[in-house]
């Protein structure tokens, strides 16, 4: 409902690298990189991997009919944070609009990265023609993207710090070179007091950067890439792009973070596994939990209801 309170993310794909349906997975779930943020009146969609697919065509059943207006945020173009994009429902919808920000690779912009996706020869519809309303927005390091007040519709780009002070919802972009052979963006949503932050791809092999601790410093929720487990990294895994339980909980603990969430899956791990790496992470760092498909966390709770 309009003028809801309200600062929520809800998880609807939680794997790296590529889709993984079956027995094996059903609990943690099979589907790669994608969360909604509902802050306030506003829709902001974290990555479009397949499980963009699902939140589309639940997007349409909320609304009934009525316009539909979101945020898509890219934080890079791997296909696995792309691959929903042709078959998310609301792109087919003329009373739909979607800003889709993201950052340039290769010299190209976003609209160039994410438009081949859904035209021929690789997809029989054109994105270019559907009805839907799309603007897309390449952004780079330290910029901000805000939503003034009032205003649910009109996303602005700001460099000015200052510009933001008086906006409903703020997001903070910061690039990484972690994450071979381009990088990615890390996002940090600000919104009624709290912040969450979502920092996926990214490898901390070495030392972590000062600049990320004091970007992530005292978020109220931390959604990081905790792909492998020490074993596997130091195995064949360093260089990937990816980081470990380990590396992942160091961070939390060192910017001080209030709960931290294990995202970005390996796609050969199963559900059993996943729950051992959850309780290792609790050993280092208690306010943890492994991402879940279907997992909502409402950021204005009192903490105590989220056990923390």
């Amino acid at each position: 409902m309009a003028g809801t309170k309200r600062f929520r993310a809800r998880f609807w794909g939680v794997r790296g690298s590529y889709p993984t349906p079956g027995p094996d997975t059903l609990r943690h779930g099979g589907n790669t990189s994608c969360i909604e943020v509902q802050a306030g009146k506003h829709i902001l969609i974290l990555d479009a991997g397949s499980g963009l697919i699902r939140l589309g065509t639940t997007l349409l059943q909320r609304t009934k009919g009525s316009s539909l207006h979101l945020s898509l945020l890219i934080t890079h173009a791997h296909g696995d944070h792309l691959m929903g994009i042709p078959f998310f429902a609301p792109l087919f919808q003329s009373n739909t609009t979607i800003d889709c920000f993201g950052p340039s690779l290769e010299g190209r912009s976003i609209e160039q990265l994410v438009t081949p996706l859904m035209s021929p020869p690789y997809f029989p519809v054109d994105i270019r023609d559907l009805p839907s309303q799309r603007t897309f927005h390449t952004v780079t390091d330290k910029q901000y993207i805000i939503w003034e007040r009032g205003n649910p519709s009109k996303p602005k780009i700001v460099c000015d710090q200052e510009l933001t002070k008086n906006a409903e919802v703020c997001v903070s972009i910061k690039f990484t070179q972690s994450h071979p052979l381009n990088g990615a963006i890390f996002y940090r949503i600000e919104h009624a007091g709290r912040r969450l932050v979502y920092a996926t791809d990214v490898e901390w092999s070495e030392q972590y950067d000062p600049d990320f601790l004091s970007f992530v410093e005292g978020a109220d929720l931390l959604i990081h890439d905790a792909q492998y487990t020490d074993e596997d990294y130091q195995k064949a895994k360093h260089g990937f792009g990816h980081s470990t339980v380990k590396m992942t909980t160091e961070v939390a603990r060192a910017a001080r973070v209030h709960e931290l969430i294990l995202f970005h899956h390996e796609p050969t791990y199963d559900d059993a596994k996943l729950d051992a790496m959850e309780a290792e992470a609790q050993i280092q760092f208690a306010h943890t939990r492994s991402a879940c498909e279907g997992m909502e966390i409402d950021l204005l709770a009192p903490r105590i209801e989220r056990g923390l």
